[in-house]
């Protein structure tokens, strides 16, 4: 993960800033995300949303490279109905995420985008929901209640396309997988398919 993040910032520092084109925008958007992994095969899918803003740094005709930093709300749900007990859970990761992605631009606007991220938790938490013996509804702190030593960084990489109109408005769809486990002695990484509309001035 390390050398990935070494390969991107060699290539920001090869291009030639005189013929770089920089420009600034704004994005958020729709997220459907999941934890996965052995610790996590019974969850589902929730809704959460991104928001923030990028650099798009157009170093050739085709390529570019477009640095973000988002506010991302992620996570996951499981339902369980047995023994007389039903219990709905929601787990509420909460990130600061600043994605490094390369786009290289096919025909006219439309693009295609690889690159790593790096993500930092700023806050964890699990909502109960439920009837039965022995359960408690409400708000709790995630490592108290589900997981225990939850990782502050999160790893990861992502890829997508997208399609930039000439009025400055952007369309994308992205998938994003966690290569670093959430918590110490799990195996649970972050899973999140996001559609976002953004605006370049």
């Amino acid at each position: 993960m390390k050398k990935m993040f070494l390969i991107a910032a060699i290539a920001v520092l090869g291009m030639n800033s005189a013929d770089a084109q920089v420009k600034f925008g704004v994005k958020t958007g729709a997220q459907l995300t999941n934890i996965v992994g052995d610790d996590f095969d019974d969850s589902d899918s929730k809704i959460g949303f991104n928001v923030g803003g990028y650099a798009n740094i157009r170093f050739a005709e085709q390529f570019a490279f477009q640095p973000e930093l988002l506010f991302s709300l992620q996570g996951t749900k499981y339902e369980f109905n047995e023994l007389g007990s039903s219990i709905d859970t929601k787990t509420h990761l909460s990130y600061i995420n600043i994605p490094l992605m390369v786009k290289w631009y096919a025909y006219d606007g439309l693009n295609f985008e690889f690159g790593p991220q790096v993500g930092f938790n700023v806050a964890s938490k699990v909502k109960v929901d439920g009837s039965g013996a022995d359960i408690i509804e409400g708000d709790y702190d995630f490592d108290e209640v589900y997981l225990r030593d939850v990782e502050t960084v999160d790893f990861g990489v992502n890829i997508g396309a997208g399609y930039e109109m000439e009025n400055g408005l952007n369309f994308g769809i992205r998938y994003g997988l966690g290569l670093t486990d959430i918590a110490k002695d799990y195996d649970a990484k972050n899973s999140v398919i996001s559609l976002g509309v953004g605006y370049t001035f």
